[in-house]
């Protein structure tokens, strides 16, 4: 699971959210914006549902199939009569970053026709595939735009919330001013790097899925992507920049629970960052927690 999972009563205070939407803005369309690349059963069963109007948002790229729409970012209009479908599809979404909220007035294909060249965005001279609709990076999307493109991309949205890694929601701030859908976008260098470094955490726990599953079963996914960040952190501090040298820091820190709690870690990162290497940081951090570890031994002397 990318993300802690649902609330036991997310139906309910789901439905609740959405009647508080529906009167704040009466005239305007609830969607559910999911990234269809987490269960590819979500397509499938909107085609098969009579009542939800929806885009899938790849349906306009070059040579889409059926597979392909299959992992589409998927755009859904919600409506009362289709409320059960709407609850199953949403439900595929649990424990994964896929699911926001968007409230605006724009119909569905006027949206569609916004959000859809974000699919593909030219990435610092690269054509490079935007996953905007997976939770874990949309809020550091809004951060990373600049305020012309965070225009272009929202419009005139009222209201755009997502689910957090603790399975909750949150809002997205919305730009002062909505603006005409972009034609073309293009990311500068700063951005891709930017967009890459949030990113960079949940490429090293995918590796320690695929490689070692049981340094994650102690915790929730929300906090082992806190672990995961603190010791990129450290790697920040210890000036470590290839990947490898990254991914041995965050394996050893997990390898070691606890060990980001003892105070000279705490001493270690308050002294100016230098480079240093794994294998340095690796011996200095054990030798100084056997220290802390190795009890004093202790002669008194009767009178």
């Amino acid at each position: 699971m990318g993300i802690n999972m649902f609330p036991s009563d997310w139906k309910v205070s789901l439905h609740t959210r959405l009647q508080a939407f529906r009167r704040q803005f009466p005239e305007a369309y609830i969607y559910a914006l999911i990234d269809g690349v987490f269960d590819e059963s979500c397509y499938p069963l909107l085609k098969r549902a009579r009542h939800l109007r929806y885009e899938a948002l790849f349906a306009g790229t070059p040579c889409a199939d059926e597979e392909t729409l299959t992992v589409s970012p998927l755009l859904v209009e919600f409506c009362d009569a289709g409320r059960f479908t709407w609850e199953r599809l949403l439900e595929k979404t649990n424990g994964h970053p896929a699911l926001s909220l968007i409230v605006t007035p724009e119909p569905l294909n006027q949206l569609a026709a916004r959000l859809a060249p974000w699919c593909i965005v030219d990435a610092a001279d690269y054509t490079v595939a935007l996953s905007f609709a997976d939770t874990r990076i949309l809020p550091q999307l809004f951060k990373t735009l600049t305020a012309q493109q965070l225009g272009q991309f929202c419009g005139p949205a009222h209201h755009w919330q997502y689910v957090t890694r603790k399975g909750d929601w949150d809002d997205l701030i919305l730009p002062a001013e909505a603006l005409p859908a972009a034609v073309g976008i293009s990311l500068s260098e700063q951005q891709c790097a930017q967009l890459m470094r949030a990113a960079e955490g949940d490429g090293i726990l995918f590796q320690v899925r695929a490689t070692s599953p049981r340094l994650l079963e102690p915790h929730a996914a929300e906090q082992a992507h806190a672990l995961v960040e603190y010791w990129l952190g450290c790697a920040d501090h210890a000036r470590l920049e290839t990947p490898p040298d990254r991914l041995d820091v965050c394996i050893f820190g997990l390898e070691n629970p606890g060990l980001q709690a003892r105070p000279q870690l705490a001493s270690w990162l308050a002294e100016p960052p230098r480079a240093q290497t794994p294998d340095s940081l690796f011996e200095r951090w054990m030798a100084e927690q056997s220290s802390v570890d190795v009890p004093t031994l202790s002669v008194e002397t009767k009178s």
